[in-house]
């Protein structure tokens, strides 16, 4: 792929993994029993006591950040968007795919796809890519920060909550948090893996809005969301209650068992019987090797 006219961003892919997760792991949901969390030995302070989790649906998250090319560029991604007759203006925003490490028998990508298909047929978790709609952490912020002024409305000033209520409100009555209203979800971009390959050496491609995924085979893909709608669909609250199916926490052996299979052991006479430590050595195996993030939305015990 030319690097001609490649703009690159100015922050790591471990700034947007804390970024987001910083937005995500809310210690506890208002008036509901509820916390979303890592799961890895590294955040394993975060939740505390395994003795106060009911239930568990799990979420993993490969966190990238995207290049971008002008639309005037001679690049391939561009020619291949121009082929499919989808826009390209005023600039293309991608990612790549992870290459192998020296020891690995499979693509980060194809881990990742499995993972989903997997939870897409229980219907029980979701895997996904998320990136930012941005290349810099200055319009960044700045973007941030407009996001709330143009929602400000000089008729407001006297009154207590000075922002419209439908599009601004996060926290509802029931517990459930509008994550879709959040400024910096709303910034990402979620795109699920949508097959599997042979060759790590393949981008998604997509608009600044977000819109418009290309897989540089190249194909267009549907199924692209951002981040902040993405959590609010699947945390979406039901009478106080999250809609997607949770796992009774004691139960969920055989469930994590089905979701390593292949991927790694998690070896019980190493891990003891405790659920919890082998739900925590799954993330820490992902995240280490894979930069995938294992993320939990856990009811907690009255």
């Amino acid at each position: 792929m030319s690097n001609n006219n490649l703009l690159r961003p100015d922050f790591t892919e471990d700034l947007v993994g804390f970024m987001v997760q910083s937005m995500l792991t809310i210690s506890r949901f208002p008036r509901a029993p509820f916390a979303l969390v890592p799961l890895s030995k590294t955040d394993e302070v975060i939740y505390g006591a395994d003795a106060l989790i009911e239930s568990i649906s799990p979420i993993y998250i490969q966190f990238k950040r995207s290049f971008a090319y002008p639309e005037y560029s001679a690049s391939r991604i561009i020619k291949d968007r121009k082929g499919l007759k989808i826009d390209y203006s005023p600039k293309t925003l991608f990612f790549d795919l992870r290459a192998k490490k020296p020891h690995h028998t499979e693509f980060q990508h194809n881990v990742l796809f499995d993972l989903k298909s997997q939870l897409d047929s229980a219907g029980k978790g979701k895997a996904f890519y998320a990136a930012p709609l941005f290349l810099n952490r200055t319009a960044y912020l700045l973007a941030v920060h407009m996001s709330a002024l143009l929602s400000w409305r000089p008729w407001h000033y006297f009154r207590d909550y000075p922002f419209l209520e439908q599009t601004q409100t996060v926290l509802t009555s029931t517990g459930s948090i509008r994550f879709h209203n959040i400024p910096i979800l709303k910034e990402h971009i979620v795109i699920p893996p949508h097959a599997k390959v042979t060759t790590h050496k393949h981008r998604y491609s997509y608009l600044e809005t977000g819109t418009e995924v290309c897989f540089h085979e190249p194909t267009q893909v549907d199924g692209a969301n951002s981040l902040g709608q993405e959590i609010y669909d699947f945390l979406r609250f039901r009478d106080g209650q999250p809609t997607t199916e949770m796992i009774g926490f004691e139960d969920s052996r055989s469930f994590l068992a089905d979701l390593s299979s292949g991927i790694t052991d998690l070896n019980s006479q190493q891990l003891g019987d405790n659920i919890s430590n082998r739900w925590i050595a799954f993330g820490e195996y992902l995240r280490k090797e894979f930069e995938i993030f294992q993320f939990g939305l856990i009811k907690l015990r009255n």
